[in-house]
């Protein structure tokens, strides 16, 4: 008998229990100074795409061999 009632439950899609999540998240880790002395060095040197460095500040500068 259970079983038929359960069965008659799941037929019906149940409705949703949990909320999406709303606002914004902000990771209280990167406010943070870093602990080790120069952990933070690599934030004054470019990314690397291609042939091409990005740096922080938006200048770019192309790569030649």
């Amino acid at each position: 008998m259970e079983r038929s009632k359960w069965l008659k439950q799941i037929e019906v899609a149940q409705t949703m229990t949990t909320k999406k999540m709303s606002g914004v998240y902000h990771c209280p880790e990167l406010s943070l100074p870093a602990v080790r002395p120069g952990a933070d060095n690599h934030m004054e040197y470019p990314s690397r795409r291609g042939n091409t460095l990005y740096y922080r500040d938006g200048r770019t500068e192309r790569i030649t061999k």
